[in-house]
């Protein structure tokens, strides 16, 4: 329990951690669109749109028009090894912030779907929003950013 409460003190104090972990919080939600899009890069999902396709009046030159075989594959290659990387990264840190949500308090998860879910609300609206006082919010605010930076290790 000690240990928990100078995680959260140092969450607390330390502005760059609390913004990595605000970081880490949002992501949650948008990690799912990430592994999937690592997962159609791996498959060959959808095709890349040339520059002419996209811009007006555009005439490429004789070396964009004949590119090498051999430079694309190995583009492609390469794209395929880091999404397969990138892969590996997103399903554990998903796997992790989803086992998070199981062991936290009630209060913690509220304040992590009405803060992180949506894109940069205030913590005034949010305690307005759930109708709580400022030392409940902010009480489960620091335990739920401690909790997150002791699992990832961010301390």
């Amino acid at each position: 329990m000690e240990q928990m409460k100078w995680t959260e003190t140092r969450v607390k104090d330390d502005k760059r951690l609390r913004k990595r972990v605000d970081e880490l919080l949002q992501r949650y939600y948008r990690l799912p669109l990430l592994i999937q899009q690592a997962e159609e890069t791996i498959n060959g999902g959808p095709e890349y749109l040339p520059p002419s396709s996209l811009v007006v009046n555009y005439t490429p030159s004789e070396v964009q028009n004949n590119p090498h075989p051999m430079k694309e594959q190995q583009h492609h290659d390469y794209a395929v090894k880091q999404a397969k990387k990138e892969l590996v990264v997103l399903k554990n840190e998903f796997g992790k912030l989803h086992a998070i949500r199981f062991y936290l308090s009630q209060d913690e998860l509220t304040v992590w779907d009405e803060k992180y879910n949506r894109r940069f609300v205030r913590d005034t609206h949010v305690i307005d929003r759930l109708g709580w006082g400022n030392e409940r919010y902010y009480k489960a605010l620091d335990g739920l950013r401690g909790q997150i930076a002791d699992v990832f290790r961010l301390w």
